[in-house]
């Protein structure tokens, strides 16, 4: 993992000193975006687990103040969780998140490569379990686990979060961009130090498509 992301810093502050020019014109972009997640939790002991769907959708604001290099910062609601489909259940959780990223982009005219990479931290405001058999809340009932019925101890979520994707800019101003993004969390969803998971990380994959109103275009 360090390796990757050596490669993209390097990758990075190769294109921001690429091609620098008289000509460059600093960008501010306000965008809404909608899309849907896929996440799971890296339980330890592990548990047999599926990709839970949610949906995203927010704001973002971004600043271009240099060739091919500038600033991201969005406000997002997010939904993550996990299933365990052997036992029938599920649980949902639903975030605000805050991705404060760095955004780099290849290309000049109407199609952009981007990369969106930085720290983002999420404030959990619920979550929902879900049970196909009632039996399975019981203890000692099929599939029980210790934290059935309760809820997820960190409410509090920092993530790395890594985005590549394509934009489309029209000629009368504003863009379309279509991304897929990475995350993860570093602290546990459960305590330790109640249950057995040493390790209750989330992790998941989100597809999102965004417009981008141009606010401002000015020459540098």
């Amino acid at each position: 993992m360090r390796k990757y992301l050596i490669l993209l810093l390097i990758t990075g502050c190769s294109i921001a000193t690429y091609g620098q020019n008289k000509d460059f014109k600093t960008e501010l972009y306000m965008g809404v975006s909608g899309g849907s997640t896929f996440t799971k939790v890296r339980f330890y002991p592990s548990i047999l687990e599926s990709y839970m769907q949610g949906y995203a959708s927010g704001i973002m604001f971004r600043l271009i103040s240099e060739p091919h290099i500038g600033f991201q910062a969005e406000v997002n609601f997010t939904q993550k969780g996990w299933k365990e489909d052997t036992a029938g259940y599920s649980r949902r959780l639903n975030y605000v998140s805050i991705p404060i990223m760095t955004h780099i982009n290849i290309g000049k005219k109407s199609v952009r490569f981007i990369l969106n990479l930085g720290p983002e931290v999420a404030f959990k405001i619920s979550e929902k379990e879900q049970f196909k058999d009632p039996a399975t809340s019981e203890p000692g009932g099929p599939g029980y686990r210790t934290f059935f019925g309760k809820p997820t101890d960190n409410s509090l979520d920092l993530l790395f979060t890594v985005g590549l994707g394509m934009e489309y800019h029209l000629k009368r101003g504003g863009a379309f961009a279509l991304e897929g993004r990475g995350f993860y969390s570093l602290p546990n969803l459960f305590n330790s130090k109640n249950y057995i998971y040493t390790i209750s990380q989330g992790n998941g994959i989100q597809v999102k498509l965004t417009y981008l109103f141009e606010l401002a275009k000015k020459r540098k």
